[in-house]
């Protein structure tokens, strides 16, 4: 009995923390911080604009390449780059204020399903075994998949999607446009449009027992017909959802 108390108590936990938040409220958690998500998507052209991620690591690079190139005239070149930057951000800053990027999506939320590979995660002994790894990431960010330290904590919120159990549900795409997005299933010519986002697939979320931190998941065409899937993490801050980080999921499985 010493064996099994703690094992019912991990899965009663996992299934009513899973449970603790309505199928309304779950869609507009996933509404609100999803666009924050793709502000930081390179893929974005939202991602541009100067309070954005992408403008900031544009200009951490270009700052870094200044700081390690001694050569007068190709520090001239940098400083070309850094200007024609600008006016793309200029450019796209103008643009946004009447235009939207469009986000191609499919019009359903579906269930993450775990695909073990070399390591089954499902199993009490494989997460045990990995754990380890994972707090170097979350807790440590030994590898620096994440921005910032963000914590032991969402690490369950990912043995709770790979443990997940509920169905895929149909959404209207229409009801998730916000701030500078708008959703459909099919944009013409997406590829050869930088106001277009060739996303894939949103996954349902799963929260923490007192519903202050969540996880979904997000895919998107990220080159050569490759599929780039991602563990997003949620949190609530003064009573609004926040966007915190993104995790790779090849990390854990081999879908």
């Amino acid at each position: 009995m010493k064996l099994i108390l703690p094992l019912l108590f991990s899965f009663l936990a996992l299934s009513a923390a899973s449970q603790s938040i309505d199928l309304a409220t779950e869609k507009s958690i996933i509404r609100e911080t999803l666009c924050q998500y793709l502000n930081t998507n390179p893929n974005s052209a939202a991602s541009y604009l100067r309070t954005n991620k992408g403008y900031q690591m544009m200009r951490d690079y270009h700052n870094m390449a200044l700081a390690f190139e001694p050569d007068s005239a190709k520090r001239k070149d940098i400083y070309k780059d850094i200007a024609d930057f600008d006016h793309y951000v200029d450019s796209v800053t103008l643009q946004l204020q009447t235009q939207k990027v469009m986000v191609q999506l499919t019009d359903t939320i579906y269930a993450y399903q775990y695909v073990a590979g070399s390591k089954d995660l499902k199993t009490e002994a494989g997460w045990q075994n990995n754990y380890p790894n994972l707090v170097d990431d979350f807790q440590k960010n030994a590898l620096h998949r994440f921005d910032t330290v963000i914590g032991e904590a969402y690490i369950e919120l990912v043995k709770q999607q790979i443990h997940y159990k509920e169905k895929s549900i149909p959404i209207e795409l229409s009801s998730f446009n916000i701030d500078h997005y708008q959703y459909q299933k099919k944009a013409t010519d997406c590829d050869k449009n930088e106001f277009c986002l060739q996303a894939d697939k949103v996954y349902r979320a799963v929260f923490n027992a007192d519903g202050t931190k969540g996880c979904y998941l997000f895919s998107f065409l990220c080159g050569d017909d490759k599929i780039c899937r991602s563990f997003i993490f949620i949190k609530k801050e003064n009573g609004k959802w926040v966007y915190v980080d993104d995790y790779p999921t090849w990390i854990i499985d081999e879908a």
